[in-house]
C-alpha cells in the first residue's frame, strides 16, 4: 500500500507547501524538481521530530480496536490548500478523516519517510514533481 500511496501523497504535499509559500508561483517545468526538493525540506515552525510520541491516551474516538484500511482516499484539502486524507475499512465499516494544514502534511511526510527509512523495506521513494501529474483526488485501492 506504501508503495501506490506515496507518489500521490508526495504530489498533494508538494502543491500543498507551494501554494502556502507561493501562491501566485508559476513554476518552470525544468525548476519542478528543485522546488519539489526545496518544498519538502523546507522548515516547519514549531516542529521537533526528537520529541518522543506521548504514549497516553486522551480519547478513543473509534474505540480500541486499531483502524485497519482497506482503502485510502487523498486529494487537497478546502480551497486546495492543505491534504485531505481518509481511511476507511471495507464494508462500509469505520473511516476517519483528518485535514493537515500543509505544514502538517509535510511533518506527516517526513516522519513517513523516517519509518520507511527505519523499516528497511528497500521501497525507493521518488521525489514529488509538482505539475507532474494533476490530480483533484486519487483512490487508492
Amino acid at each position: 500500500m506504501v508503495r501506490l500511496l506515496w507518489p500521490p501523497m508526495a504530489n498533494l504535499v508538494t502543491s500543498a507547501g507551494l501554494l502556502q509559500e507561493m501562491p501566485h508561483a508559476s513554476v518552470l517545468p525544468e525548476a519542478r524538481p528543485m522546488l519539489a526538493e526545496a518544498m519538502r525540506t523546507r522548515p516547519l515552525p514549531g516542529a521537533s521530530f526528537d520529541q518522543p510520541f506521548d504514549t497516553r491516551v486522551t480519547e478513543r474516538p473509534l474505540g480500541t480496536e486499531p483502524l485497519l484500511p482497506e482503502a485510502i482516499d487523498l486529494g487537497p484539502g478546502p480551497g486546495g490548500h492543505g491534504l485531505k486524507l481518509q481511511l476507511r475499512e471495507g464494508n462500509g465499516g469505520r473511516s476517519i478523516t483528518v485535514q493537515l494544514t500543509a505544514d502538517l502534511a509535510t511533518a506527516l511526510q517526513r516522519l513517513l519517510e523516517q519509518a520507511l527509512a527505519a523499516a528497511d523495506w528497500g521501497l525507493q521513494l521518488q521525489a514529488a514533481v509538482p505539475g507532474a501529474q494533476a490530480m483533484d483526488r486519487t483512490r487508492l485501492n
